[in-house]
């Protein structure tokens, strides 16, 4: 009898703990759904991604990854994240017509960023150090604009473009307030220019006060991408 009060207090006890687990330490959607990319009057692409928290050994880490369909061009790439943005691990691959023509990983330890590239002719490796905080943003990817737009108006960000292996840093300047429409609803939204240093170049995102993407502009190469739907 003595045996079985105790074990039923175990039991009870674990069962307390499970209920006292903190919300942290659960998967939340920080931003997902999917972009219509635009080249002025044709469509031209998709991108459909997901952004997580989620927890980690060593606390949350965010999880960001997506396909992008562009013509005969697939990319799909995984970024494994800190709290802050920060990159920690990052994954990629490269399909024309089906085939694999580039795969890469990298990752960081320490201080220092170690990436492998594969390409049909071969594979390279590379080894650079990388300044805390560096979020990662592939060229041709979008859902990742959201690391660089989350750090706010007046932020310096350095910025690794994975697949160049090369780091940037990108200025982040709030352009005002505006109105937009995703599918049929107006949405309020900021405006943010994300501004290179030293090419000048720029990228035009929008985002809902809750952070969630919902348009992205790329002068350089006419892009226009729009959200679908409105984020839920």
């Amino acid at each position: 009898m003595i045996m079985y009060l105790v074990r039923m207090r175990l039991l009870s006890a674990l069962a307390l703990s499970l209920l006292a687990t903190p919300a942290h330490a659960q998967v939340t959607s920080l931003d997902e759904g999917s972009f219509t990319i635009m080249r002025g009057p044709d469509r031209v692409g998709r991108e459909d991604f997901t952004i997580r928290s989620t927890p980690g050994p060593g606390g949350l880490v965010l999880v960001g990854h997506a396909v992008v369909a562009m013509g005969s061009r697939r990319i799909e790439p995984s970024l494994n994240a800190d709290s802050s943005g920060a990159v920690v691990k990052y994954q990629s691959e490269v399909r024309e017509s089906g085939r694999i023509t580039l795969t890469y990983s990298g990752i960081v330890s320490r201080d220092h960023y170690r990436s492998r590239t594969g390409r049909p002719d071969g594979e390279s490796l590379r080894e650079f150090r990388l300044a805390a905080g560096t979020v990662a943003v592939e060229d041709d990817v979008l859902h990742q604009l959201w690391f660089i737009a989350r750090r706010g108006p007046g932020a310096s960000v350095a910025v690794l473009a994975p697949l160049r292996n090369l780091v940037e840093t990108v200025h982040v300047e709030l352009i005002g307030n505006e109105t937009l429409r995703i599918d049929t609803r107006d949405l309020e939204a900021r405006h943010l220019r994300l501004k290179t240093e030293g090419s000048n170049a720029t990228k035009d995102v929008w985002v809902d006060a809750a952070g969630h993407l919902l348009k992205v502009v790329i002068p350089a190469t006419k892009i226009v991408a729009v959200r679908d739907e409105p984020p839920r």
